[in-house]
């Protein structure tokens, strides 16, 4: 890895990126809500066209006008009517109800970006192992059975130090004891078979929990080592329970053709556009930092 990518992860921790206004349910997501405001500075909340004629009003500046809204139903002075932490904009794009709050966009309250089609697109052709890679724009289906766009993660700032959060990647295998260790160590769990995780890495875990980490859970193989279903999502998270982590389905098994390391479990690390980071040379770990991705993630994130 190039040592000035090492020394801008650093930096770019003290720039924030720009959020969405409002505040966050348990998982960090946007509750998106807003005080109504006076765009031109004249005591009103109207302003005018280049013609003269005075704008439509947006008293919620979420995109949609009251008179809209009005048509709609939806609350023209809140972004997020139904309160489900997703702007009403985007629900009528993704074909949700704005008004429902059980109809929304991902059941796990995962972030929604609506700028990612604005991002450099990875794809299958494309990417690699190379640092400045972007990883390919695709849905995965995760534990509640909704396809998750993973480019909906991106520059994720809503987090408590309102700093872009960065990615670790876990590939991971039904059959994988060592899987199943790091998936409880990462939950909160300390016993003979996690404990060791903790004493090396004994800030990824808050770090995670406060999402200025996103770790994504890739199921790559089944318990036979077939490619893996929805039931193996399920399966994983009934016994590692954690509203923090999406575990998605590699249901083609191209993550695990072109990401997966010399064995189970892999990490690498992204940055907040979704481009590697830090992707780990073969036998690059050793008994100090078995997993030189989360190593990085203690030590400079």
């Amino acid at each position: 890895m190039k040592t000035t990518r090492l020394i801008l992860l650093s930096t770019l921790l003290l720039s924030p990126l720009a959020g969405c206004d409002g505040g966050t349910d348990d998982n960090g997501v946007n509750e998106g809500e807003t005080d109504s405001g006076d765009g031109d500075g004249d005591g009103d909340t109207e302003t005018e066209t280049e013609t003269g004629e005075p704008e439509p009003l947006d008293d919620d500046e979420d995109g949609l006008t009251n008179e809209e809204e009005a048509e709609l139903g939806t609350d023209p002075k809140k972004k997020d009517t139904d309160g489900d932490n997703y702007w009403d904009p985007w629900e009528l794009a993704e074909g949700t109800d704005p008004l429902d709050y059980d109809s929304r966009i991902y059941t796990g309250f995962w972030p929604y970006n609506p700028n990612k089609d604005e991002l450099v697109q990875g794809t299958w052709a494309t990417t690699g192992k190379q640092v400045g890679k972007p990883f390919p724009r695709q849905s995965f289906l995760d534990q509640h059975g909704d396809y998750v766009d993973v480019y909906d993660f991106a520059n994720f700032t809503v987090n408590q130090a309102m700093t872009p959060a960065f990615f670790i990647f876990d590939i991971s295998a039904q059959w994988c004891g060592p899987c199943h260790n790091v998936a409880n160590w990462i939950k909160g769990v300390d016993d003979a078979n996690t404990t060791w995780i903790q004493e090396l890495y004994p800030t990824v875990r808050e770090k995670v929990h406060s999402l200025r980490i996103w770790w994504v859970t890739f199921i790559v193989q089944d318990q036979a080592g077939g490619a893996p279903t929805l039931a193996d999502a399920q399966s994983w998270f009934t016994v590692h329970k954690d509203n923090y982590i999406p575990i998605l389905v590699d249901e083609t098994q191209q993550v695990q053709d072109t990401f997966l390391g010399n064995a189970f479990p892999h990490f690498f690390l992204l940055d907040p556009t979704l481009a590697i980071e830090y992707f780990p040379p073969p036998g690059g770990g050793t008994n100090e930092d078995p997993y030189p991705a989360v190593g990085l993630v203690d030590t400079l994130l």
